[in-house]
């Protein structure tokens, strides 16, 4: 069980990006808000546990070979807040792509995650990426 906030963003990361998409739900409030930038596939608002569980195997889908997270550049940590920087590559015949996103998550007074913002350095490059 996840101590604080940062433990559980964290906790819920880790899950997701090794394909633990189940075990990340549980981290999950049922009225959960999903973001993610952009116009294409993995785009979209998705709200509940199903709605985001969805997104979230889809886009590991979308991004086989896995998520490559190569380095978690900074944690902010507020009241009701946890902001992560990373960089990640994501993989596709012929395509290679790095990014560098800010996941903006609000966690509840129950310490579980009410709502995700992705916010994507390049989103078009992002929509690019994902367009065949």
């Amino acid at each position: 069980m996840p101590r604080d906030r940062l433990d559980l963003v964290q906790a819920f990361f880790q899950e997701y990006f090794n394909g633990e998409v189940e075990e990340a739900v549980k981290l999950l409030e049922p009225t959960v808000e999903y973001h993610v930038p952009g116009a294409g596939d993995p785009a979209g608002h998705f709200v509940g546990r199903e709605a985001v569980a969805n997104h979230l195997e889809r886009f590991l889908e979308l991004a086989q070979p896995p998520v490559d997270v190569l380095k978690w550049d900074d944690w902010l940590i507020g009241s009701t807040h946890v902001a992560g920087v990373v960089r990640f590559v994501l993989q596709r015949p012929g395509r290679v792509q790095d990014f560098r996103v800010v996941f903006l998550v609000e966690v509840s007074s129950n310490m579980k995650i009410q709502r995700v913002d992705g916010f994507i350095s390049d989103p078009e490059a992002l929509d690019r990426f994902f367009s065949w």
